[in-house]
């Protein structure tokens, strides 16, 4: 027999410390080890404020849906009345050109007729042109309707994508709130008093009986305590689902034999103290709710074991050479003289660069493994405008325009499933990420200009999945701290035409905002998925809300922290929305506190030229 009975401490003191050494047999599907215990902050905001923010939401979308469909009922009855009235506006024509036909045979029988009362056939031409008239009147003022009506369903569509769009964050914050509460219930640590008895056999000593039931103890009182854990979840239910597919690491970190001892017929108990708590791995918590591992991307700082493990990190040796004299390597943006090179870099992905003055760029994405050598093949430019060739425009205070990228002319796949397909008769270059907070500066010095937000508009931000507007905020304090590599942001459609004007100016080469499918193409780089890389957003590829990185949902990321895409285009998902030409005020890319499918190369979103943000920005092209 034996009794079991748990206490739930988060500090205990007065226990001994105990060495145990337990045969890993024992012991498959956890580990034991004696360790600090780690703390976890709570979460900001709980699943159930944000079930009621999401219910109060679905119903804001409902209910804008319904005006949306009246909205376009009423356009539709609109529009036929305006058709009644183009057929009548016919029949009223024919029936006035009869009447007038009618007045001219009447006009010719006077001549031998002096006497001929005509009057009848006037007032019925005059009746006929005022129904006439009063048509128009009438197709003018359905006109304007139509033309109000219009107006109103796409600023009430424009609200109800916002309001989906916003319920799609909230979405995502409950995800992340589900998480971090079943990872702060992972973090609880217990103290549990196992009462344990075995008989031993004849043929074991007194001390080999002893070890076997403290051992035994020990196993029971790490089962029973994640037995406790688990059935202690707010999600059990779902946790059971997938537990068998997950250790939970369970660490014994004080233990104590309290009492043991014989009482009769070979029957050995043990009374055993021990506090014991989970240490399961950073993704544990997304594979016991069945959700994706960019939920639980570690993104405070790190505790003092998971250093030690980062330091432990696999470094590898690539040698870099070229059939080129004279070259230049630069690997991560890093200068490393001619080839051949050879560099020690950590394991992991990594972007490596062969240039010469005349020859196409060698430029690929890797992701190192084990020792390796790269051959970069040089071939000569022809004296035209070479895909994938990056410069810079020198400005009047000799300093750089930003550095682009030349895109190529040809057909290209576009939209929704890469479904549209689209000529580009003439290349054209686009700037090789958004334009910093450092390059907006200069055009501020240079100018003088003063944003939109800074004259009173304020800024945007989203805050709680909803869209507010802060008057003190601005390119210069967007309510997150930049440096200045970071995407300009706060920044409106018309400030954004403004610099590329200026760059005009002080270059003499034509700049603007790029159209929406001149940036598709080169947010693509020839790829017919959702994102550059692939179809899934993955963990860590981007700067998206959720998306797994060190400033997901907090703040902008210095302009190059991914991966340039294959054109050698950086920051084409997430990060910030970028501005197009587009008179509407259509922006793309996704954005640092948007979910990782409004990052999707086809995704984008409507905003009001005038608008300033602290999740927009915007990146330019230059004629070539």
């Amino acid at each position: 027999m034996s009794n079991i009975k748990s206490r739930r401490i988060m500090n205990r003191k007065g226990l001994p410390a105990l060495a145990l050494i337990l045969s890993p047999a024992l012991f498959t599907p956890v580990a034991l080890a004696n360790t600090e215990t780690q703390i976890t902050a709570p979460a900001a905001d709980s699943v159930a404020s944000i079930d009621a923010k999401l219910d109060h939401k679905r119903s804001e979308v409902k209910q804008l849906e319904g005006t949306v469909r009246n909205d376009q009922n009423r356009l539709r009855d609109l529009r036929n009345q305006s058709d009644s009235l183009d057929k009548k506006a016919e029949q009223l024509d024919a029936k006035r050109k009869l009447a007038q036909r009618n007045l001219d045979e009447q006009y010719n029988r006077m001549i031998d007729d002096p006497d001929l009362d005509i009057t009848p056939f006037q007032k019925q031409y005059q009746d006929s042109w005022k129904e006439v008239k009063e048509n128009q009147i009438a197709k003018l003022a359905i006109q304007q309707d139509i033309q109000e009506q219009t107006r109103v369903l796409k600023s009430n569509n424009a609200k109800k994508q916002r309001a989906l769009d916003e319920l799609e964050i909230l979405g995502e914050s409950r995800q992340e709130a589900r998480v971090l509460r079943l990872q702060e219930e992972l973090a609880a640590q217990d103290s549990l008093d196992v009462i344990h008895t075995i008989t031993c056999k004849m043929s074991m000593t007194l001390e080999a009986c002893a070890s076997q039931g403290k051992t035994l103890s020990m196993q029971k009182a790490v089962n029973n305590f994640q037995q406790q854990l688990i059935n202690g979840f707010t999600e059990t239910d779902i946790v059971k689902q997938h537990v068998d597919s997950v250790s939970l690491n369970i660490h014994v970190l004080d233990s104590a034999i309290i009492d043991s001892g014989f009482n009769g017929s070979n029957r050995y108990t043990t009374k055993l103290q021990a506090s014991l708590r989970a240490r399961p791995n950073s993704t544990a918590a997304c594979q016991l709710l069945g959700l994706e591992n960019r939920y639980c991307i570690e993104q405070s700082n790190s505790s003092s074991l998971n250093d030690k493990i980062k330091k432990e990190k696999k470094w590898v040796g690539i040698t870099i050479r070229s059939n080129r004299h004279e070259d230049n390597v630069t690997v991560n943006g890093v200068n490393y003289g001619s080839t051949p090179v050879d560099v020690m870099l950590p394991a992991g992905q990594h972007q490596i660069t062969v240039e010469k003055s005349g020859f196409e760029p060698y430029r690929r994405q890797m992701s190192l493994t084990k020792d390796i050598t790269v051959w970069a093949d040089l071939k000569e430019q022809e004296n035209r405008p070479k895909p994938g060739k990056k410069f810079s425009d020198r400005l009047g205070n000799n300093q750089l325009a930003p550095q682009m990228v030349v895109i190529g002319s040809g057909n290209f796949h576009i939209g929704k499933n890469a479904a549209k397909n689209v000529t580009i008769s003439k290349a054209y270059s686009i700037g090789a990420t958004p334009v910093t907070v450092n390059q907006f500066n200069a055009f501020v010095a240079s100018t003088g200009y003063i944003t939109e937000a800074e004259k009173g508009a304020g800024c945007n931000a989203i805050n709680g999945g909803e869209t507010k507007r802060h008057q003190n905020q601005n390119w210069r304090k967007p309510g997150f701290e930049q440096s200045k590599n970071a995407p300009a942001v706060c920044i409106s459609k018309n400030d954004a035409e403004t610099y590329a004007q200026w760059l005009t100016k002080q270059t003499g080469f034509k700049y603007a905002l790029p159209t929406e499918a001149q940036w598709e193409i080169a947010a693509r780089a020839g790829s017919k998925d959702a994102y550059w890389w692939g179809d899934d957003i993955g963990s860590g590829n981007a700067n998206t809300g959720w998306g797994g990185s060190t400033w997901a949902n907090k703040s902008t990321s210095p302009v190059g922290s991914f991966g340039a895409n294959p054109y050698g285009v950086y920051d084409t998902a997430g990060n910030v929305w970028e501005w197009t030409n587009a008179k509407s005020g259509i922006v793309r890319g996704g954005a640092w506190s948007f979910a990782p499918t409004k990052a999707k190369a086809y995704e984008s979103l409507e905003l009001n030229p005038s608008t300033s943000a602290n999740y927009t920005g915007f990146r330019v092209v230059r004629e070539l």
